[in-house]
């Protein structure tokens, strides 16, 4: 298995980069830097963008995205075979809670 890489566009800008014939190069470039604090300035995609997530391709990440290129990573795990989405999510969620000094718990059923 690879790696992915999540990318955020500005679609106010999408006139920009729908024309960009440099945009698959810049998101090249950009990928190597999403996980550098000191160099976060070479993961932004021209004035429209940012690679926020470069990682393997079996890691299933919980995050906030806010704005236009506002990534917060709040948890991630690797992928469990056999594990449907809702099984995943509840996972991430209670793991991402108890970081958080917080306990996920099901409401009983009606």
């Amino acid at each position: 298995m690879g790696f992915r890489t999540v990318v955020m566009l500005s679609n106010d800008m999408c006139h920009e980069w729908q024309k960009d014939a440099e945009l698959g190069n810049k998101i090249a470039l950009a990928m190597n830097y999403t996980g550098d604090p000191l160099r976060q300035d070479m993961a932004r995609i021209g004035g429209y963008g940012r690679a926020v997530e470069c990682t393997h391709a079996d890691c299933q990440t919980l995050a906030m995205l806010d704005g236009y290129t506002a990534f917060t990573h709040i948890d991630s795990q690797s992928w469990m075979r056999g594990d449907g989405d809702d099984t995943a999510v509840v996972r991430l969620l209670k793991s991402a809670a108890k970081k958080l000094g917080y306990r996920l718990v099901k409401q009983p059923a009606a």
